[in-house]
Parts: structure tokens; sequence; C-alpha cells
């Protein structure tokens, strides 16, 4: 089940969605490419980072402290 999507650049999205695999439930971030044959033709790449989904408060954390840094940057 897709969660979220949006774009990389303009010919890859990022999609984060739920998956399953052998009985457990992951959140998989993949990177699909647009594969050229038609309008909804998008493909996954070998590209994706998969975390259960009781590591997504971790992963939510070290998004969270990247984008504190980011602002005191003042890169936002």
């Amino acid at each position: 089940m897709n969660i979220y999507e949006f774009k990389k650049n303009s010919l890859a999205n990022v999609i984060i969605q739920f998956t399953e695999f052998k009985g457990k439930k992951l959140l998989d971030l993949r990177i699909y490419y647009d594969a050229g044959k038609n309008k909804e033709d998008w493909r996954p790449t070998t590209k994706v980072i998969t975390i259960s989904r009781g590591l997504i408060p971790k992963l939510k954390e070290g998004i969270d402290k990247a984008l504190a840094e980011w602002e005191k940057e003042g890169a936002c």
C-alpha cells in the first residue's frame, strides 16, 4: 500500500509504502523510474531502504534531527 510519493527528479519518484516479506511487515522507501512506455509506466529500481515497522519512530527521529540541523544552517 502506497503511503506517500514525491518527485526525486524529472525521471524518478520516491514511493513510501508498506510491504510484507516472509510474514514481516516492512516500510519501503524505493526509487521508481519512468520506463517511458506510457504515462503510468513507473518501475522500481534496486535502490531501496526497507525497515521493520518498529523502526519507523527511529527513522522519523533521524529525519527530524536532520531537518533541525538543515534549518540551523539556514538551508531551508
